[in-house]
């Protein structure tokens, strides 16, 4: 299809903050995006800006993931739009030429570059060799991670699978901006990471800063307090009850 004066790629989304970060991630690649809260609304934005990608988000409401791609399927003007769904739960017909398979455990900047990958030129996101720093999580923890690229002042995507779970933070100039982990919320997701136990690997890919301008700040406790109670929590990993961070607090 040929995409029209609009937005390149249109991330589907009922969360409005995981939208926009995606989003913002899809233009720090060099892709324009735009956000739709729901399958109707991003019908309305599908036959206005004829984008080539959309990214449905499995938790959309409104209309099922399943719903809204069998309607674009269906649809002779939207047939070979290239989607992606996120997720386990896939439509019958999901595996086609212009859906994108991200195979379990893979993050969703990693989902995003498989979809880019698509379009032309794509992020390094989804390639290891890439990676600045990898490693596995029971030789390097994510704080000793953290605290490296806070002294460098780095920024780019931490990307971490923790078996089948995948999760990923975004770094500017050394402080977390933004999180995800499942359904968790950002400030859900910097606890669980920075204290969970659970076997898993990581990479850190890096990105100029003034790319990742766009992106919104979901993160606003400063990364030097997260690393500190993270340490704490590390001193009563053996304590029964879950950790709850000043981030999620405030």
């Amino acid at each position: 299809m040929t995409a029209g004066d609009g937005a390149c790629c249109l991330v589907v989304s009922p969360h409005l903050s995981r939208a926009l970060s995606h989003a913002a991630l899809i233009e720090a690649a060099g892709w324009s995006a735009s956000t739709a809260a729901g399958g109707l609304h991003a019908l309305t934005q599908i036959e206005r800006e004829r984008p080539a990608l959309v990214t449905i988000d499995p938790a959309l409401e409104d209309l099922s993931p399943a719903d809204l791609y069998e309607i674009l399927r269906d649809d002779p003007a939207t047939a070979d739009t290239i989607i992606l769904i996120p997720g386990a739960t896939l439509p019958n017909r999901y595996g086609g030429p212009r859906d994108v398979v991200v195979p379990a455990g893979r993050s969703t900047p990693e989902g995003l570059a498989r979809a880019l990958q698509l379009l032309g030129d794509a992020p390094t996101w989804d390639d290891a060799e890439s990676a600045a720093l990898a490693g596995e999580l029971s030789t390097l923890p994510l704080t000793d991670v953290l605290l490296c690229a806070q002294e460098l002042q780095l920024s780019g995507l931490l990307l971490v699978h923790l078996g089948a779970r995948p999760a990923h933070m975004v770094l500017r100039q050394g402080e977390i901006i933004d999180a995800e982990c499942g359904q968790l919320s950002p400030a859900q997701a910097v606890t669980f990471l920075l204290s969970t136990r659970t076997p898993g690997d990581f990479r850190f890919h890096q990105m100029p800063p003034e790319s990742l301008n766009g992106l919104p700040r979901q993160i606003t406790v400063p990364t030097a307090r997260l690393l500190m109670e993270a340490a704490v929590h590390v001193d009563h990993a053996d304590a029964t009850d879950p950790p709850v961070s000043a981030l999620e607090a405030s």
